[in-house]
């Protein structure tokens, strides 16, 4: 009797393809969500996170969403801060996206945020640069609902300045405190009454006019948060 011949199954030589798609497929999902988190707008992620800062909710319940934007009529109010030390001023203008960009002492009339004047304006110029609106609008967050006066100062360096603008060191320092104050008041999130504007020339400077990194240092608006 001839043996039965044992029937013999075919291989698949090709099935390791299916798995060698589905790593490339994980690769590239993967690139993506790197590409993704590179580019990914600060501004929304603030606002993202910024919902949870103002007591939004800690846990998420089924079907519940959790707001990434909110319409410009339902816009989270900041925390309010009456009263605040200067560690607090020094802690919030500090940060990595301020750092390097303000200077934050105590004097015996207040907390000052001071801001260097090459920041904020062009040369022998009181209007401010476009970009400088950022830098002073954290300042208005930071400072709504306070209750302390507010005073902002012009101050130049001992360079004598002369245009038909601006005759004297005089004229433009004040013009550059009104400049800043104008841009904190625009939004009307401050009280207009709580503010005053100075201009010292040259009188109260932090260091002495005798380099030019010292004159750099002495042209600056202060922001005093008076006691």
């Amino acid at each position: 009797m001839a043996r039965k011949e044992k029937e013999v199954k075919a291989v698949d030589t090709g099935a390791w393809m299916n798995t060698f798609a589905d790593l490339l497929s994980l690769l590239l999902t993967f690139f993506v969500l790197l590409f993704a988190m590179k580019s990914v707008d600060k501004g929304k992620l603030e606002e993202a996170l910024g919902f949870f800062r103002q007591g939004g909710m800690g846990v998420l319940m089924p079907g519940s969403l959790m707001p990434l934007s909110t319409p410009d009529n339902m816009a989270i109010p900041p925390r309010v801060r009456e009263f605040f030390t200067p560690d607090e001023v020094h802690r919030a203008f500090t940060s990595d996206r301020l750092y390097g960009k303000v200077d934050v002492r105590t004097t015996e009339n207040g907390t000052v945020i001071s801001i260097s004047s090459k920041l904020l304006f062009l040369s022998g110029q009181a209007e401010l640069r476009p970009e400088s609106g950022e830098m002073i609008d954290e300042i208005v967050l930071f400072t709504q609902g306070a209750r302390y006066e507010i005073q902002v100062e012009g101050h130049t360096d001992n360079i004598s300045i002369s245009t038909p603008k601006y005759p004297t060191n005089w004229d433009l320092s004040i013009a550059r405190a009104g400049s800043v104050v104008r841009h904190m008041l625009k939004d009307g999130k401050l009280d207009p009454k709580r503010f005053s504007v100075v201009g010292y020339s040259d009188r109260k400077p932090l260091v002495p006019n005798d380099t030019p990194e010292n004159r750099a240092k002495n042209r600056r608006v202060d922001i005093v948060f008076l006691n």
